[in-house]
């Protein structure tokens, strides 16, 4: 490819919204003035659904004021038929389970079906988060915090589904740890039950928790959560970038906005075990997923 600018659609699906915006594939550099957002649950009906992602890829279509789009990258939640773009969840999307995205998104915007391609959101995380650090790091870990757990192994700018120190498909949530998954320790969900075990007290999120915290209350008791939360996760971690000698490990996800509270204590964790590797936040998600899901049209 020559130094050309070439527009594709980096789209973000999640439970709550489409994210779209414009990236000129030259460079990577997502085009700030083209962002739409549209909000949708999940739990909508199909068509419900489809008219809310159509007006959020039209809209940005639109703002891309006449460029070209060439292509569309989809980031979108597992499970998914990634190779065919046929929506396969009971629990997430239930409406849509049987669809092709493809075609609906060839429908939406006449964009050739064969250049609209589709990806796991960590994946599309860890890919675009590689390319926002300046496309140096030789391995790199992404991972996003929330109510999920995802992570995405990057190497050289590649997605790696297996090869030394990567877990089996290249995914975390459901890795075995303390005889349930790695998801049941690293999730809001988990916050949430620690903190009505100690205190008795029912929060939506760390930000209910934080909210205690910055008046005063319960500090002891939440230094303690973040702790056993930053050992945890470090645990996790600890083989994985050590064997797949992790140059970077990026987080980004809902949780990175209290994340004073507990990236130092995952640093010391790492530095304790002798990991050198630089641990960095993103708080932008979206943009990095959005740009991971552009570059799938490279």
């Amino acid at each position: 490819m020559g130094m050309k600018d070439i527009y594709v659609l980096g789209v973000d699906i999640g439970g709550s919204h489409i994210a779209c915006q414009v990236v000129d594939l030259n460079g990577c550099r997502p085009l700030a003035d083209t962002y739409v957002e549209v909000k949708v649950a999940e739990t909508e009906p199909a068509t419900v659904i489809l008219a809310a992602w159509e007006k959020g890829v039209k809209a940005c279509m639109e703002k891309a004021g006449g460029k070209t789009i060439c292509g569309i990258g989809v980031a979108i939640p597992s499970p998914f038929d990634f190779i065919q773009g046929i929506a396969m969840a009971d629990h997430k999307f239930a409406s849509l389970k049987g669809r092709n995205i493809r075609e609906e998104l060839h429908r939406m915007t006449g964009i050739p079906a064969n250049a609209i391609l589709f990806t796991n959101d960590a994946a599309a995380f860890g890919m675009g988060a590689w390319r926002l650090n300046g496309a140096v790091d030789r391995h790199t870990i992404g991972v996003t915090l929330g109510t999920g757990f995802g992570a995405c192994f990057v190497v050289d700018g590649c997605y790696a589904t297996y090869g030394p120190g990567v877990p089996v498909g290249g995914e975390l949530w459901n890795y075995p740890f303390r005889g349930v998954i790695a998801e049941d320790y690293v999730s809001t969900r988990w916050f949430e039950g620690r903190f009505a075990e100690l205190t008795g007290e029912k929060i939506k999120g760390l930000k209910g928790m934080i909210d205690f915290y910055e008046a005063g209350s319960y500090q002891t008791e939440i230094e303690q959560i973040f702790r056993e939360f930053a050992d945890a996760f470090g645990e996790i971690m600890l083989p994985f970038m050590l064997r797949f000698k992790a140059d970077k490990l990026v987080i980004g996800g809902g949780m990175v906005l209290s994340q004073q509270y507990f990236l130092p204590l995952i640093e010391q964790y790492f530095r304790s075990h002798g990991v050198e590797a630089k641990v960095a936040v993103l708080a932008d998600t979206t943009q990095a997923i959005i740009t991971g899901a552009a570059a799938l049209c490279e």
